[in-house]
């Protein structure tokens, strides 16, 4: 394992879940929400599919046309980068490999909206069976 990967996987567990500023700890899809930037992110896994819902303060969808993300995931003592593309509104999806069921999942977003600066997520999912 290269040493940059064991330094993103030591970060995702050393990385504590952000206290919410504001509203619901879990999003309308039923995922984990937290703040990114001046946005709400929300972190919904199904199956393989990794989708990341974007909203504004306001709780609005925020058009995500033109957005870049990438989540770095922490699942069964592995890590893998997951490229999450515009899926329609304010969704952004890739696939992950995440196997069978485990414990915990901890997942870093990077999401750069359109002539922004990146911004940064983080989320921690319980139990995930398939």
């Amino acid at each position: 394992m290269k040493f940059s990967t064991l330094l993103v996987a030591a970060a995702l567990v050393a990385a504590p879940v952000p206290a919410f500023a504001d509203g619901a700890k879990t999003g309308t899809h039923g995922g984990p929400r937290t703040d990114a930037g001046p946005y709400h992110a929300e972190l919904v896994l199904q199956g393989n599919d990794v989708v990341l819902y974007v909203t504004d303060g306001a709780d609005k969808p925020v058009d995500v046309t033109g957005a870049k993300a990438e989540a770095t995931i922490l699942a069964n003592k592995q890590t893998q980068k997951v490229t999450l593309e515009p899926a329609g509104a304010n969704a952004l999806k890739g696939k992950a490999k995440l196997g069978e069921s485990h414990d915990s999942v901890k997942v870093v977003t990077a999401l750069t909206m359109p002539g922004q600066k990146p911004v940064q997520a983080r989320f921690e999912v319980g139990h995930a069976g398939h």
